[in-house]
């Protein structure tokens, strides 16, 4: 819970900030020129990996994840579909402050759902990792779980340098995209009524 409400209050500051000041802030267009500046070569593929969960398939795969927890992890279904109201929250925030896309840089990307702030995908990369992690990584061997954790952190922080990439957002608004999704879903396993079968199913179903 102190992680959710840290990162929901940094969240909420940043927030206000981009309100009063929708323009870039004097560290995002340096931070985004230097990456777009990045060679990326053959790893390319990653940046349309990531710009695949756009829009409504970014809602689609949502849903899909919750259906399938329902169908394969039942107990675990209200912690999925509680964590992923982590998407309304990011559209009310998106619709309500308009924050402009990014331009005047080298890579821009155009014809998207939505505005700038904050970034949809850097959340809903944090959102479906920690899941992965706690429904089908977590009885791993230690070291295999470690190693786990390490490559989704590896996940989200190259998907947030990939939007950043691609143009379609500003340094700032990945931030404000991951500190609302560590919030959310911190908040979400916070809740003792939702992790409880999670975290003991066997002792929840024993008889």
């Amino acid at each position: 819970m102190s992680v959710a409400i840290v990162a929901g209050l940094l969240f909420v500051a940043l927030s206000v900030l981009v309100a009063i000041h929708p323009a870039p802030f004097f560290l995002d267009r340096p931070i985004e020129v230097a990456v777009q500046s990045i060679n990326v070569g053959w790893f390319s593929w990653f940046n349309s990996f990531v710009s695949a969960f756009s829009g409504f398939v970014g809602l689609g795969v949502g849903a899909a994840v919750i259906v399938l927890t329902f169908l394969l992890r039942r107990p675990a279904t209200p912690l999925v579909a509680f964590s992923a109201i982590y998407s309304v929250v990011y559209n009310v925030v998106n619709i309500i402050i308009r924050r402009p896309r990014p331009t005047g840089v080298a890579h821009t990307t155009s014809k998207l759902i939505g505005y700038s702030y904050p970034s949809g995908h850097v959340g809903f990369f944090f959102w479906l990792s920690v899941l992965a992690m706690v429904l089908l990584a977590r009885k791993l061997p230690r070291m295999l779980y470690i190693a786990c954790w390490f490559l989704a952190a590896v996940l989200v922080a190259a998907s947030a340098l990939s939007r950043i990439y691609v143009g379609a957002h500003w340094p700032s608004d990945v931030v404000g995209g991951l500190l609302l999704g560590v919030a959310w879903t911190c908040l979400s396993f916070s809740l003792g009524r939702l992790t409880k079968a999670v975290f003991a199913p066997e002792r929840s179903t024993a008889r």
